[in-house]
């Protein structure tokens, strides 16, 4: 394997150079990603991974806890489906717009999947994981990607339950805060998606620099491999869980060589995965009741919260073994503090059809149901219009 490897603490950040409406990771689709021939002493295995062993994922194997059934969406960079770790699994390509992967995006995006669906060591193997491209690092859009609202999270967002997601999986953190983001995540809150996002790698306070910001979203911190908080780990009051951050090994396309990486990035989709076992377990449980379960289930000494690791690092074998229905169909991420946002309102004026069109991107459900007569056939309204259907008008 020549020199040791090299260790790669993933510090999230996003080029935000193409527009105000794009000033964070913007969504591009895939170009073919050529990959050097494995050779076996390339491959990865779970004993490479030791956040393998310390959740026992091979107990929750045994007793056919795959994610089978359950779609996982991953707005990351591309997926190598070429490297033998991803051999078998199920990854779909679903980006609006191609994009020009940098060296690093490829291997985050083919590391953050291969945590997923990885046959051998993924968290959730039989699961359908559904890839979107963003622009990150020194990857480039397209240009034949006009309509740079395509790029945005709220559009990859939107497309991800355009196309059925259970759950999304989101690593690389943000500053983005159009109004689109709010209404898709208003959507993925009234559709019963989850979103999972991780709160970043600076090891400060990073609130306002990752997407677990916004109400109903999953924020994850990292623990390191003995279950304490890592010293990379943001922290703020947007945490909700913490799980393994690392290390773990990965394919580096810049060297060809075998490297160690820590961070979010890993810790996000180890949650991610064990949503989706939930999910598979649980089948008749609510969005809202996985949510309650995660929180209930943690590993958490005090048995309150804090900002450091949320509610406590996550248990999947307590998540697997404890009913959720047994807790109230609320979301217990609706109100995160300090005025956090989408609130129940605007969930609401979501579910009745009264946002503003233009306000709203690649959404394929949605109507207009408001009374604003100006969207009639405004360019910016792309939407099916029945004036004055709102069900809030006609409350009984």
């Amino acid at each position: 394997m020549g020199p040791s490897p090299m260790v790669t603490r993933y510090r999230s950040t996003v080029r935000a150079s193409l527009t105000a409406v794009c000033a964070s990771a913007c969504a591009l689709g895939l170009v073919a990603v050529p990959a050097a021939p494995a050779r076996a002493a390339d491959t990865i295995t779970a004993a490479d991974q030791p956040y393998f062993s310390y959740y026992h994922l091979d107990q929750a194997r045994a007793k056919g806890y795959t994610g089978a059934g359950v779609t996982i969406a991953m707005i990351d960079g591309p997926v190598d489906t070429s490297r033998p770790e991803l051999a078998g699994a199920t990854v779909l390509d679903k980006s609006p717009c191609q994009i020009k992967p940098d060296d690093g995006s490829r291997r985050h995006g083919t590391e953050v999947a291969s945590i997923l669906v990885a046959r051998d060591y993924g968290v959730a193997p039989q699961a359908t994981l559904y890839s979107y491209q963003t622009v990150s690092g020194d990857s480039e859009p397209d240009p034949a990607c006009q309509d740079v609202s395509v790029y945005t999270y709220a559009s990859l967002i939107n497309h991800a339950i355009n196309d059925g997601a259970d759950i999304v999986s989101i690593s690389i953190t943000s500053l983005e805060r159009q109004a689109s983001l709010k209404w898709a995540l208003a959507r993925a809150a009234a559709s019963g998606t989850i979103v999972v996002a991780g709160i970043g790698n600076t090891g400060n306070a990073n609130d306002e620099g990752s997407l677990s910001f916004w109400s109903g979203v999953v924020g994850v911190s990292a623990v390191d491999i003995n279950g304490a908080r890592a010293d990379y780990s943001s922290w703020g009051s947007s945490v909700t869980t913490a799980a393994v951050g690392g290390p773990i090994k990965a394919y580096d396309y810049g060297t060809a060589q075998m490297t160690q990486t820590v961070g979010t990035s890993i810790s996000t989709p180890i949650v991610a995965g064990f949503l989706a076992l939930a999910r598979q377990k649980w089948p008749d449980a609510t969005s809202n009741q996985l949510l309650q379960l995660l929180i209930h289930t943690t590993v958490n000494p005090d048995g309150g919260w804090n900002q450091y690791t949320g509610y406590g690092v996550a248990s999947p074998a307590t998540m697997m073994n404890t009913d959720p229905s047994q807790y109230p169909d609320v979301n217990p991420l609706a109100d995160k503090g300090g005025g956090s946002s989408p609130t129940p309102e605007e969930i609401a004026q979501y579910a009745d059809g009264v946002v503003p069109p233009a306000e709203i991107v690649f959404d394929n459900s949605y109507t207009y149901r408001g009374l604003d007569e100006s969207v009639l056939g405004a360019t910016t309204n792309p939407y099916p219009t029945h004036l004055g259907t709102s069900p809030r008008y006609h409350a009984k």
